[in-house]
């Protein structure tokens, strides 16, 4: 069990100069511990002892227009500091995460995405190290009964990697995990955009694919303004991501059933999501 360290009021006083008076306890995420400052401070504290990557990059997105949080200085100028483990303020976003409602909302957030110029990110990569450890797991009792159809797939991200390689798409900053908890509305506009640790310049295909988790995909791919996407990038995103959180959960041996919801459900409908995508691809 994870226990929290003794971060208080007069720490944050301390290390950013904030007239801070009380601390509530926050969800916060898997890698990390949160708390609410007086309502107006985000307090993000990593359960890693490395220092936090990417804090720089939520400055030059904000910069660039994106509604991304940035991190508070500290006294010495710094984006983070240490308390045991490394920590950072941000300023508390009042809103709501999104849901299938706001698909519109969401659709033209990520557009706006997708516009961003003069981003240094690394550049996408195919590799799938968890889904290839996933191949010497078959055996494993959650999938062990299903381990002919989970090497069929993982034979199938291979040959459409392999497409992918040979074609030519335009690279644009990806989120990577764009939706879910990650978007943030109030009064019927996106007014943050979270977790951008994976972000990557890649192909659009890595986050447009989660027009496949709508109710109406088509109207949210319409309002993105999709139109010349590639068919085999969309295949090797919505494969992948259904594997990657397949293996995820069986290599760490948590939330069985989301290996079903997660993994398999998306594998049964892969055929249905490209039809899906096909009238928003260049044909080839």
């Amino acid at each position: 069990m994870t226990i929290r360290p003794a971060l208080s009021p007069s720490d944050i006083r301390r290390d950013y100069g904030l007239d801070v008076t009380s601390l509530r306890e926050h969800p916060g995420g898997f890698e990390s511990d949160c708390w609410i400052a007086d309502g107006a401070w985000f307090v993000k504290m990593w359960r890693e002892r490395l220092p936090p990557a990417r804090l720089s990059l939520l400055n030059d997105l904000s910069a660039a227009g994106l509604p991304v949080p940035t991190p508070v200085p500290t006294m010495t100028g710094e984006l983070y500091t240490w308390h045991g483990r490394p920590y950072a303020v941000f300023p508390f976003v009042h809103g709501r995460t999104q849901t299938d409602a706001d698909w519109r909302q969401t659709a033209l957030a990520l557009r706006r995405v997708h516009e961003v110029r003069g981003i240094e990110l690394p550049p996408a990569t195919l590799d799938e190290p968890e889904i290839w450890a996933l191949r010497e797991r078959l055996d494993h009792p959650w999938i062990k009964d299903r381990s002919d159809e989970v090497l069929d797939n993982i034979l199938r991200l291979e040959r459409a990697i392999e497409r992918t390689k040979a074609r030519d798409v335009p690279h644009v900053v990806c989120h990577r995990d764009f939706g879910g908890y990650n978007i943030l509305l109030d009064d019927g506009r996106v007014v943050a955009i979270l977790d951008w640790d994976h972000a990557v310049l890649g192909p659009r295909e890595h986050d447009v694919w989660i027009a496949a988790e709508r109710n109406d995909g088509a109207s949210f791919l319409a309002a993105y303004g999709a139109r010349d996407l590639d068919l085999d990038h969309i295949e090797y995103a919505l494969l992948a991501r259904a594997l990657r959180d397949m293996a995820a959960r069986v290599l760490a041996e948590e939330d069985r059933p989301g290996v079903d919801t997660w993994g398999f459900d998306r594998i049964a409908k892969l055929d249905r999501d490209l039809d899906l995508f096909r009238p928003f691809c260049l044909s080839t």
